[in-house]
């Protein structure tokens, strides 16, 4: 399952040159070093640590800070980093989380353009030599439209350097849209539908990335940002034309599992829905750093009470970098939220105890004991109106020993304890404090393919179609007959315990009035509920250009954000590096200068 990165260890010498962090300097590598690039070997290993890098982005913080944290889902956590989550004024070019987000991806785009470089002089089957041209240019435009969505203009560089260079010249983004959407036509081109290798893109996870840079490009709304997008008319077409290859099983066959919850199983991350993935593995040799988003989301349980609950490795380790807003848990899922699987599934609501204790004072204020296996914290989704009632709640549950409603998680103050995204949980790890964790990464997954189809069909005004695939969705997110919810369904969400095993389908579906008043925030809201904390967040409000007014709306603690906001600050290390330096005003974006 993991044998594209099998061979890392083959190519050191290949990754100790490509994974150089400060790829945009003066820096002149011997042309010895490139001897290697003219061989299978050493186009087939710049390819693979092209692949290798795309980890950079969950072996750290890097991804998570930049496409969730201070958006309108996700806030500071109680260990968080402050600065990317509130908007703080060390939100500048000096800020480290920039430089290194910055330095990654024009590592990955130095790794794919050596390999296009070289590709032509290299002897070796031409069938293989067209897949290795669409990977490498799948992966670069890849890179280079995260880069785009965050940064604005930046450096375009496609050719290999082996020559003193320090004048990167910031490329406007809609030459950069315009060339990665050749690029990606031909990755579509020339990509198989299944691949040689598990872990290696598609023609499917092609189409997919083209429907989002279509859709990206194709969703702007102010005639600013379609100037400076190069927005086209045709854009959605191309959203429906390639979605449309994935969903019509034309490029492969893919499907939603059945159950949520089956899609986060760490032992059937093989499944029908992935499009593509990044592969982690549990044999250390391989996996670099690991992914360590199994740490970001994790409230600090343990220290609730180490009588009766201690870490453990199925709980997670608490890093708690980030929590859900207010939002998240009393908005986001509305009026059909009791009837969505995906709020229960998606978090974690109780934790049980570990250890045995006696004379456990309780949320309450009463004495239990507690043995393994009981109820040690319980989360509940309510948010009482008055103090009183509040109250009441809790003694009408002391037999549990810690007792949380929304009214105790939701306050600032407590952004230590709350119920936490299961997600990325990895029960793998080999120990308790093991940060190197081994679950895949899902970039694209079927149900979002489906939420692009359906966007690009409800963008020209088509909302019966746009419902087909959107209630596909929710038809999965519903309780089956049969399957039974929650206690919170009929406990606290105001549902029946007649109905514990009674489908949910029906309530789940939407109208084409349902959806077409708001339709853009309607499909914001239906991708939050269905990739919350799944690393896309930031980018889909850039997109829509409401990144400042959701912020606002649902995000307490991120008011200092202001329009500037919607780019990030180019770095000044890259700056530093010019030869010659333009204006600031040139190689700095809005906001970030004085």
């Amino acid at each position: 399952m993991k044998k594209i990165y099998a061979c890392l260890a083959a190519v050191i010498a290949i990754a100790s040159f490509t994974g150089c962090k400060k790829f945009l300097t003066e820096k002149v590598i011997s042309k010895v070093s490139y001897q290697l690039y003219e061989t299978p070997e050493g186009v087939e290993g710049a390819l693979t640590s092209a692949y290798n890098n795309l980890r950079l982005a969950v072996n750290g913080e890097r991804a998570l800070t930049f496409s969730d944290a201070g958006t309108d889902l996700f806030t500071v956590g109680s260990d968080g980093d402050r600065t990317m989550n509130q908007y703080l004024a060390t939100l500048s070019s000096l800020n480290g989380n920039v430089s290194e987000y910055w330095d990654y991806h024009y590592v990955g785009i130095s790794q794919c353009n050596i390999t296009l470089t070289y590709l032509p002089k290299v002897a070796m089957d031409e069938n293989r030599k067209k897949v290795v041209e669409g990977e490498a240019k799948f992966l670069r435009s890849y890179y280079y439209f995260e880069m785009i969505q965050h940064f604005g203009n930046v450096p375009l560089v496609l050719e290999a350097i082996d020559k003193v260079k320090t004048d990167f010249k910031r490329a406007p983004v809609k030459d950069i849209y315009a060339l990665i959407i050749a690029d990606m036509v031909t990755a579509y081109n020339q990509l198989p539908i299944l691949p040689a290798e598990q872990g290696r893109v598609t023609k499917a996870a092609a189409a997919h990335l083209l429907a989002k840079i279509y859709l990206a490009r194709g969703s702007a709304v102010s005639a600013a940002q379609q100037t400076i997008r190069g927005t086209k008319a045709t854009d959605v077409d191309s959203v429906i034309y390639y979605a449309g290859k994935v969903v019509n099983k034309e490029v492969g066959t893919y499907s939603l599992v059945p159950d949520y919850t089956q899609l986060f199983d760490i032992n059937n991350q093989v499944n029908p829905e992935v499009v593509f993935a990044i592969q982690f593995t549990t044999t250390t040799l391989n996996n670099g750093s690991g992914n360590n988003m199994h740490l970001y989301h994790v409230p600090q349980y343990d220290a609730v009470n180490t009588k009766i609950l201690l870490r453990t490795t199925e709980y997670g380790r608490p890093y708690r970098r980030v929590r859900p807003t207010p939002y998240v848990y009393n908005g986001l899922f509305g009026a059909t939220r009791k009837y969505d699987s995906r709020f229960a599934k998606s978090f974690v609501w109780g934790y049980i105890a570990t250890t045995a204790a006696t004379g456990i004072t309780t949320t309450a204020g009463n004495k239990i004991d507690v043995k393994p296996g009981d109820t040690a914290i319980y989360f509940t989704p309510t948010l009482y109106a008055t103090d009183a009632e509040y109250q009441a709640a809790i003694q009408e549950n002391k037999r549990l020993a810690y007792f949380f409603p929304l009214n105790f998680y939701l306050p600032f103050s407590r952004n230590n304890i709350f119920p936490g995204l299961k997600k990325w949980l990895d029960k793998n790890r080999i120990s308790t404090n093991d940060a190197n964790g081994s679950k895949d990464w899902m970039v694209f997954r079927y149900a979002e393919t489906l939420l692009l189809l359906a966007e690009g069909y409800g963008r020209k005004g088509q909302y019966d179609e746009a419902i087909k695939y959107i209630n596909q969705v929710r038809t999965r997110a519903a309780y089956k007959d049969g399957e039974m919810k929650t206690t919170q369904y009929w406990t606290f969400e105001g549902g029946s315990y007649a109905d514990r095993t009674t489908s949910t389908v029906p309530q789940m579906q939407v109208t084409a009035a349902d959806i077409s008043t708001n339709f853009v925030d309607f499909m914001l809201e239906e991708r939050g509920r269905e990739m919350l904390g799944e690393l896309n967040r930031w980018e889909d409000l850039d997109r829509c250009e409401k990144l400042v007014e959701r912020v606002k709306l649902y995000n307490p603690d991120a008011q200092n954000i202001r329009d500037f906001h919607n780019l990030r600050p180019i770095p000044q290390t890259h700056i530093d590096r010019l030869i010659p330096q333009g204006p600031i005003q040139e190689e700095q974006n809005i906001g970030y200068y004085q």
